[in-house]
C-alpha cells in the first residue's frame, strides 16, 4: 500500500488515496497511517480506528464482522495484519451486561475473535463495537484535550459552544468497559446528524460512512476547536512572563552533560532507564514561564498520558553557574524530596500490601535546561517526549479557554495501577531478564569500527544495550552504526574519537550522556599497528606512539567512564582488550607488550579504585583473532622471520592447545558482553584469556 504523501495535495488533506481497488481494509490502514504521522492527533502507540464489513463465514453465510487496530500496534505504520478481526454478532453481548472485570473482558473478547492469526484486541474494542457507526476513529488530540481538560459543568458547556449538537459529551469514566458501557447507556440519545463524541479527558470518537469521510469530519472538528481557541489565546501571555533566563547552548548542555546521569541513576533505581534530553526553543520558553510550575502539577492530559509519561513530572530548579559538585548535590536532593512526596501519595490510596511501581517517574522539567524523559529505551523514551511536549501545548491552550483541571488524585492512581496496563510492563521485564543480558544499558564501544569492536557493538545491540560505536575513523564508525539501526533502531549511534586527544574523548562521553543519559558499559578495544624494533634500536617516538593508544588513551577513557558511572550510582563494568602481549614477553615487541602491560597493571589499579562504587573492570586477553590489526600483524611478524604468512599461521595453530588457527572476532564480543553482564557481577581485576590455549600466556 503506498504510503500518504508527505505534502497531501487535496483540500480536505486526504492525499492521494490508497491504490485503486483498495478494499474496507485497505482504506482504514491509509486513514489510521494518515492520522498516526499526525503528532498533534495522536502521540506513538495512541489512537484506535475501525471498520464494521460482512464477511462470509465457512459456511458461505455473510456475517457482520469488526475490524479494530489491535494492541500493541501504532497507527502511524500499522498494516493490514495489525487489525483484529472480531464477530459483531458475539460483541453484541456487551450491551446487556452490567459489570465485567478486565480480565473477563479481555477473554470475553478473545472468543469474540474470528481466526486467531491477528494481534489480541485493544481495550478500546468495546467503545468501537457499541458505537453503531461503520468507519470510527478515536484520537488522544491537543484540541480535544484542551477543551476538556476543564472543571466539571465547564468542558460540556465548551463543547457545547464549540459543536453544538453535532459532537457530544461524555463525563469521564475509566477506558475500558467502564467507558464503552457508558456510551452504551448515552448511544439511543446521540442526534441523528451527530458526526462524534469528546470524551472528558480521553480525547475525540468521530465516524463516518467511510474512512475518507471520517478522516474530513475528524478535520473539521480539530479545525473548528483550534480557531476556537485561538480566538480566546489571541494577545496573552497565557504562562505568564518568563521567571527564569535561558542560558546559552554550551552552558546549559554542560549543566545537562552534569546532571542526566544523576537523573538516570536516581529513576533508574528499580530498573535502568533510558533518557532523551530536548531543549528545544519551545520547550524552553514553556518552562520558563512564570505560571509553569504551577500548572504541570495538575496533572497530564489523558490516562494514556498517565502510561506514557507518568503522573505528573518531576520539577529542577538548578543555578546554571553553579560547580558540578553543586549540581550534582542539588539534583541528588530534588530527585529524592519529590520521590517521598510520590510514596506519601502512594500510601495516600494504595492496599496496605501494594508496592509502588518502579518507573514513578517518567518526565523531568528543568527551566532553563530543558525536557527529560527516561523510559525503558530510547524509542519510549522519544515517545514520552511526544506526549509530554502534547501536555504543554493542551495545558496552555487549556488555561486560555478557563483553567487547566485533570483527573482526581484517587482516579489518577486507579490508572497508573491499571492490571491490564501494568502486566504490560512487568511482562515487558521479565521477558527482557530472561532473553537479554544487557537489556537497558548503555555501552560505549571504543575502537568499534572493525575487527574485535564491530562484533562487539552487534553483540551489545543483540543483549538489549544501546551503544555507541566510536573510532578515528569517524565514517567507518557511522556506517557500522548504520548497518546496526536496521536492526536495533533507536539504539546504536556512531562517530569519531581519537584517543590520543583528552578533548576528544571527553566529547564522546558528553555526547553518549546528551543521548542516552548516562553510561553502563565502556568496552576499549582500540589499538595501534605494532612496531617491531629491539629494545637497542627503538625510538622514544615509536613508544610514545604504542603508549598513547594502548596505555594513556586507555586510562584516560577509563577515567571519563568511571566518572559517568559514579554520578549514576548504579555500578557499571569496564572491560578492555590487552592480548598476549600484556602478559608473555615477545622478542621486539617492547613498544607494543610494554604499552599493554601497562594497561593491565592501571585496569587492575582502577579496579581497586572503583570497586567501592559497584564498577567492574576486567581485561581480555585475546590472541590469534581475525582482525585486519591481527592479520597486519601476522604479515610483518612473518616478514622479519622470513616466511609466508601461510607458514606464520600455521606456526600458531601448531602452539595453542586447542590447534586453533585464526579466532573469529565474535568469540571475543561473546566474552565482553559476559563481562558486562550480571552472570560476572562478582568479577574484576581478573583477565580471561581466548586464545586457543597457550601454557606460555596462562595467567600466573
Amino acid at each position: 500500500m503506498p504510503k500518504p504523501p508527505e505534502a497531501p495535495p487535496t483540500p480536505d488533506g486526504w492525499g492521494q488515496g490508497p491504490a485503486t481497488g483498495a478494499d474496507d481494509l485497505d482504506q482504514l490502514v491509509y486513514l489510521s497511517n494518515l492520522i498516526g504521522r499526525d503528532p498533534r492527533l495522536v502521540q506513538p502507540g495512541g489512537g484506535n480506528t475501525s471498520v464494521k464489513i460482512t464477511q462470509a463465514d465457512r459456511s458461505g453465510i455473510s456475517v457482520p464482522v469488526l475490524l479494530v487496530k489491535g494492541s500493541g500496534t501504532d497507527l502511524k505504520s500499522v498494516g493490514r495484519s495489525g487489525f483484529t478481526r472480531l464477530s459483531l454478532t458475539s460483541l453484541g453481548a456487551l450491551k446487556g451486561v452490567s459489570g465485567m472485570s478486565d480480565q473477563e473482558m479481555m477473554r470475553f473478547m478473545a472468543d469474540c475473535q474470528v481466526g486467531r492469526d491477528g494481534p489480541a484486541p485493544s481495550v478500546e474494542t468495546p467503545l468501537h463495537s457499541l458505537l453503531p457507526h461503520r468507519v470510527i476513529a478515536h484520537t488522544h488530540d491537543v484540541a480535544t484535550m484542551s477543551l476538556t481538560n476543564q472543571p466539571e459543568g465547564v468542558a460540556e458547556r465548551l463543547v457545547r459552544e464549540v459543536f453544538a449538537e453535532e459532537i457530544g459529551f461524555v463525563p469521564y469514566v475509566r477506558p475500558g468497559f467502564p467507558l464503552a458501557q457508558l456510551v452504551s447507556e448515552l448511544v439511543d440519545r446521540i442526534p441523528a446528524g451527530a458526526k462524534g463524541l469528546t470524551l472528558a479527558h480521553h480525547g475525540l470518537v468521530v465516524w463516518g460512512d467511510n474512512a475518507r469521510e471520517c478522516h474530513e469530519r475528524l478535520r473539521q472538528a480539530i479545525a473548528q476547536i483550534d480557531a476556537f481557541v485561538e480566538v480566546q489565546r489571541r494577545g496573552r501571555l497565557v504562562l505568564g512572563q518568563a521567571r527564569v533566563s535561558t542560558p546559552a547552548p554550551a552552558l546549559r548542555h554542560r549543566v545537562a552533560e552534569t546532571v542526566l546521569p544523576v537523573i538516570r541513576g536516581e529513576l533508574g533505581s528499580g530498573g535502568r532507564v533510558v533518557l532523551h534530553y530536548d531543549d528545544g526553543d519551545d520547550v524552553l520558553a514553556a518552562l520558563a514561564a512564570e505560571r509553569t510550575p504551577e500548572l504541570v502539577r495538575r496533572g497530564v492530559s489523558t490516562p494514556e498520558h498517565i502510561l506514557r509519561a507518568g503522573r505528573q513530572p518531576l520539577w529542577l530548579e538548578l543555578d546554571p553557574g553553579a560547580s558540578p559538585e553543586q549540581l550534582v548535590e542539588a539534583t541528588r536532593r530534588q530527585l529524592r524530596a519529590q520521590r517521598d512526596e510520590y510514596l506519601q501519595y502512594h500510601q495516600r490510596h494504595a492496599a496496605t500490601d501494594q508496592p509502588p511501581i518502579a518507573d514513578w517517574a517518567k518526565v523531568v522539567l528543568v527551566p532553563g535546561i530543558g525536557l527529560v524523559t527516561a523510559f525503558k529505551d530510547k524509542k519510549n523514551a522519544v515517545t514520552a517526549n511526544l506526549c509530554y511536549r502534547a501536555v504543554l501545548q493542551s495545558i496552555e491552550n487549556a488555561e486560555a479557554l478557563e483553567r487547566f483541571q485533570f483527573l482526581p488524585e484517587a482516579d489518577v492512581f486507579e490508572f497508573e495501577h491499571w492490571p491490564l496496563e501494568r502486566r504490560k510492563v512487568e511482562e515487558d521485564m521479565e521477558r527482557e531478564r530472561k532473553t537479554m543480558l544487557l537489556p537497558r544499558q548503555v555501552a560505549v564501544i571504543i575502537g568499534g569500527g572493525s575487527g574485535i569492536g564491530k562484533a562487539a557493538a552487534a553483540r551489545f545491540a543483540e543483549e538489549g544495550a544501546h551503544v555507541v560505536v566510536a573510532d578515528l575513523d569517524g565514517a567507518v564508525a557511522r556506517e557500522v552504526a548504520r548497518d546496526l539501526a536496521g536492526r536495533f533502531p533507536g539504539r546504536v549511534i556512531g562517530g569519531p574519537v581519537d584517543v590520543r586527544d583528552d578533548a576528544s574523548l571527553d566529547v564522546l562521553f558528553q555526547q553518549t550522556v546528551r543521548e542516552f543519559g548516562g553510561l553502563d558499559c565502556l568496552f576499549y578495544t582500540a589499538g595501534a599497528p605494532p612496531r617491531f624494533a629491539p629494545i637497542t634500536e627503538i625510538s622514544r617516538a615509536d613508544l610514545q606512539r604504542q603508549l598513547e593508544v594502548h596505555y594513556l588513551g586507555a586510562v584516560r577513557a577509563v577515567g571519563g567512564a568511571g566518572r559517568v558511572m559514579r554520578r549514576q550510582g548504579l555500578g557499571g563494568s569496564i572491560v578492555a582488550s590487552v592480548s598476549k602481549a600484556a602478559v608473555v614477553p615477545g622478542k621486539d615487541a617492547v613498544a607494543y607488550g610494554g604499552s599493554k602491560a601497562a594497561l593491565l597493571q592501571a585496569l587492575r589499579v582502577a579496579a581497586v579504585e572503583l570497586g567501592g562504587d559497584g564498577i567492574r573492570v576486567n581485561a581480555i586477553n585475546a590472541d590469534q583473532i581475525e582482525t585486519p590489526l591481527f592479520l597486519k600483524f601476522v604479515g610483518e611478524r612473518a616478514a622479519s622471520r622470513g616466511l609466508s604468512p601461510e607458514d606464520q599461521l600455521e606456526s600458531y595453530r601448531k602452539r595453542n592447545l586447542l590447534g586453533a588457527a585464526l579466532i573469529p572476532p565474535e568469540v571475543v564480543a561473546d566474552l565482553a558482553v559476559l563481562l558486562a553482564s550480571e552472570r560476572f557481577r562478582y568479577t574484576t581485576g581478573d583477565i580471561l584469556t581466548v586464545d586457543g590455549g597457550l601454557p606460555e600466556a596462562f595467567p600466573r
